[in-house]
């Protein structure tokens, strides 16, 4: 289904199945939120204002950062060491991924006292690349909405870890999402750590291409995106941006935000 072949644009069949998620995500993950309190989450101090030194300090305001702009802080997440994380299906906890809060803070619905939480980990190494970690977080953060929702993704079961991708790029964390979405390993093996690195599901033409969708949406200007990017992905953007103007089933997806 995917297109892992060019960084400039990706298959129609791909362009398709990305735009089925953003009109699915719209359909069930709150589009009066979207429309209204989602933004483009920068690695920049107007989102990430106080300064951390320890990678536990890092790693908990990173992740509380995230679940702010994410429109779930009122869940109930928790830190968890990679040693002492549970690998099992979290527990159903009837949260309502459509309900959430804005940017602000302002809920939209309050969570109540759910006896249960919802584990996320990170590495150490990862602290020391904070748009990795950030986009660990938000992907993270959108599994467990995904599996809260218990809906099936576009495409089936089977495509749950690149929906739930899509769906972190859809919140808002395009940017870091993209660039965090493959790591040159470098000439010199002592500089590359795998550990520090995120898992990524999505190619970065896939990326790119969903990230151009949302700031198409959200009437993002390019110029608001690009410095931004890996110098490399920035003329692929532009050519995401083209693509999509071209596909059939961008006009809905704009006709949606009105």
């Amino acid at each position: 289904m995917f297109s892992f072949f060019s960084r400039t644009a990706v298959s129609s069949e791909t362009a398709d199945w990305i735009a089925e998620c953003f009109s699915w995500a719209m359909q069930n993950f709150d589009v009066t939120r979207f429309r209204e309190a989602t933004e483009l989450v920068l690695p920049n101090d107007k989102f990430f204002p106080k300064k951390v030194e320890s990678p536990e300090a890092m790693a908990a305001y990173v992740l509380e950062r995230v679940s702010l702009y994410a429109g779930v802080a009122d869940w109930p997440w928790r830190l968890v060491r990679p040693e002492s994380f549970t690998l099992q299906a979290p527990p159903l906890l009837g949260l309502n991924p459509s309900v959430r809060v804005d940017a602000d803070n302002n809920a939209y619905a309050v969570a109540d006292n759910f006896g249960q939480d919802l584990q996320v980990t990170f590495l150490r190494e990862q602290t020391a690349k904070p748009q990795d970690l950030t986009a660990s977080f938000a992907q993270a953060l959108a599994h467990h909405m995904l599996w809260q929702s218990q809906l099936t993704p576009p495409g089936g079961p089977e495509y749950f870890m690149q929906t739930a991708e899509v769906l972190a790029i859809f919140m808002g964390f395009g940017v870091m999402v993209t660039n965090s979405a493959y790591t040159f390993r470098g000439s010199c093996a002592r500089c590359y750590n795998p550990r520090a690195n995120r898992q990524a599901s999505l190619s970065e033409s896939e990326c790119v291409y969903a990230l151009a969708l949302f700031a198409d949406l959200k009437g993002v200007p390019r110029d608001n995106v690009l410095p931004y990017l890996k110098k490399y992905l920035r003329s692929a953007y532009k050519s995401a941006e083209k693509q999509l103007d071209k596909h059939p089933g961008t006009p809905h997806l704009r006709e949606l935000m009105r």
